[in-house]
């Protein structure tokens, strides 16, 4: 064994490699109303003969397919495409090849137990879209793992976006032999809707994405000679319209969207005397409080650019009160994080004193357009060091400290204007990385405000915002601002962006406990009329990052009225019809000046976040937007 070492990133000479491979178990489990749920059982082996003795296991629940045959046709996330190059048509897919973490852990003796949620793969049921449902299904599969022979008695959960979200749903029921969870970048439904906006890029993506998979990569059968005929029976029970919604999301009449991104259905609680539980909200973000009651250990992953995800996860995890930690990465959707995860199952799986617990509750990465990242420990987030700094507006396109006087600009609005196909909403599929359209021809159709070079490095950590002064020639409108840095040598870099439904532009108090500079409830009691011509106090909080601007460069914010590749927003114009005719009229300086508000780290405040030195061994762990040094994707 080696020399031991267990910090951020880092876990060496705690466990050794036992294994070389795994053997594959395959079986149906019924659940409480018969439904049959398709499960694969990945046992570690060594030279071709199962490791003997009682091991904990590793669960993944998914929609993805648990299993699948190879064909090279279906529209797999770029991610899995680059780790099965070395796969060939016609050979068996399984976590262990698919998954860097799951090889991990099957080498280091854990089961790794990978499960088709109900509706989906080889697992029967009509739909896939209840996942309190969903949650009692894999309990009962926790429940049923810790019986086998094999069983420690100890369960712990592993998976990213829908697969993280599931591990919620499932903590809530309380299983007892569910000992600690890993929720990678876990799903809302914000994604679909934000800003009181469609976010219909991501739709179009996923939907590609599932049917994609469902069509040409369907998930393994079941093994035995009735699994061909079983698989087929569960596909029968599924109606061939189910992702229509996603179609007629994303071919919605645009003055609709202002009624469709309303979060309304998403709070509404409902009772749920079926699973056990009393009233619930669709989603789980909004029953931490059940997740508190399980007691269950959580370490929550994400990225500074998760999709829209970041702030929600940092609230979702001011909530919990459960053994927790987090990590917020330089990283997009499903990028990072893995290094993290042996140890701390290693630590609630199999009683090694690691040290994982005893490390500050969050981590996370503060970078630069290269990807040079500076790894922090911290009690949590947001810091209370990191102060917001106003940076107002001018009528010459500046971004000041002073107050300039009294002035307005117009911006005729140009709907053409895009973030590109390869946003942070929809690269996924087509690319491992972010890649931005032009920022500078983009910022040219567009108005932008622009800082002098800084005079020294400053990091900026937390939730940007801008609070902005207009008035428009429409009844309906909406406003998208993006946060961008300029390099000395002029190139430039996406940062943060929000956006904001005009209608929806009312703020208040977030009863759940945001912590960020704005609140909005997106609810439609809270809808305001948009009048043309009228003054309107928009404030707009963009998604946080943690960014360090170096001397010499300098911080450009833009802003638009349209994301013609991401965005539906209501001046579009009807489907096939000419978007409107509409002016936005700014104010700037003067008492009603408009600004920006940036959460940049106050050096003369006591700090409570500190350099992890070594962390990731001095790397980022993966960067969200490609480099010079990384490779396309073919």
């Amino acid at each position: 064994m080696t020399d031991k070492r267990s910090l951020l990133g880092v876990y060496e000479g705690y466990t050794d490699v036992v294994a070389d491979g795994y053997a594959r178990e395959s079986v149906y489990l019924p659940m409480v109303d018969g439904c049959r749920i398709a499960i694969d059982i990945l046992h570690p082996t060594h030279r071709g003969e199962i490791i003997s003795g009682q091991t904990p296991a590793v669960l993944h629940a998914t929609p993805y397919r648990r299993a699948f045959e190879k064909t090279g046709l279906a529209s797999a996330s770029a991610r899995y495409v680059e780790e099965l190059r070395a796969v060939e048509p016609g050979e068996l897919v399984t976590q262990y090849e698919e998954r860097p973490i799951a090889r991990e852990l099957i080498h280091h003796g854990y089961r790794f137990v990978s499960v088709d949620i109900r509706g989906t793969g080889a697992s029967f049921g009509e739909t896939y879209n209840d996942s309190w449902l969903a949650g009692q299904d894999i309990a009962r599969v926790i429940d049923w793992l810790c019986t086998q022979s094999w069983s420690s008695g100890r369960v712990g959960m592993v998976g990213i976006s829908y697969e993280g979200m599931l591990q919620f749903f499932t903590a809530a029921q309380r299983p007892a032999g569910l000992k600690c969870i890993a929720p990678q970048y876990p799903g809302l439904p914000h994604c679909y809707v934000d800003g009181g906006l469609a976010i219909t890029s991501f739709a179009r993506v996923w939907e590609r994405l599932h049917k994609g998979i469902s069509e040409n990569e369907p998930s393994a059968p079941v093994d035995g000679p009735d699994g061909e005929r079983l698989r087929a029976e569960a596909e029968s029970e599924r109606s061939p319209d189910m992702y229509r919604w996603v179609e007629t999301f994303s071919e919605m009449d645009p003055r609709d969207v202002t009624r469709m991104s309303s979060f309304d259905g998403l709070l509404r609680r409902k009772p749920r005397p079926d699973l056990g539980l009393g009233e619930v909200a669709s989603g789980w973000f909004d029953s931490t409080d059940l997740i508190n009651a399980s007691g269950v250990p959580t370490y929550l992953v994400t990225g500074w650019w998760d999709l829209t995800f970041p702030g929600y996860l940092i609230d979702a995890f001011n909530r919990l009160d459960v053994p927790k930690k987090l990590i917020v990465g330089p990283w997009n959707h499903g990028q990072g994080g893995d290094p993290e995860l042996l140890r701390w199952f290693d630590h609630w799986l199999a009683d090694i004193d690691n040290g994982v617990m005893d490390e500050p509750a969050v981590h996370y990465g503060a970078s630069d357009p290269s990807g040079a990242t500076t790894w922090h420990a911290a009690p949590r987030l947001p810091l209370p060091e990191a102060q917001h700094r106003n940076l107002f507006l001018s009528a010459d396109s500046e971004l000041t400290r002073e107050r300039p006087p009294s002035g307005s600009l117009d911006y005729h609005v140009d709907h053409g204007v895009s973030l590109g196909e390869l946003s942070r909403h929809s690269y996924y599929v087509d690319d491992l990385y972010i890649n931005t359209t032009d920022l500078d021809s983009r910022a040219e159709r567009c108005l932008s405000f622009a800082t002098e070079p800084q005079e020294r490095e400053i990091e900026i950590t937390g939730w940007p915002a801008v609070s902005l002064e207009l008035s428009t020639t429409s009844d309906c409108g909406a406003v998208l601002v993006t946060l961008e840095q300029i390099s000395s040598d002029g190139g430039a870099a996406y940062l943060s962006e929000g956006f904001l439904n005009f209608a929806h532009r009312r703020t208040g108090d977030d009863p759940g406990g945001h912590e960020g500079p704005v609140w909005h409830s997106w609810s439609k009691a809270d809808l305001a009329p948009v009048t043309p011509g009228e003054s309107m106090q928009l404030e707009v909080e963009m998604y946080p990052v943690s960014a360090v601007v170096r001397a010499g460069d300098r911080l450009r914010l833009t802003i638009a009225a349209a994301d013609a590749d991401n965005l539906v927003v209501p001046t579009q114009g009807a489907p096939g019809a000419a978007p409107e005719d509409v002016t936005l009229t700014l104010t700037t300086g003067g008492e009603r000046a408009s600004r920006l508000l940036l959460p940049i780290v106050n050096e003369s405040v006591t700090p409570t976040a500190q350099v992890v030195a070594g962390g990731f061994d001095g790397e980022s762990g993966g960067f969200a937007f490609r480099r010079p040094v990384d490779p396309a994707v073919s």
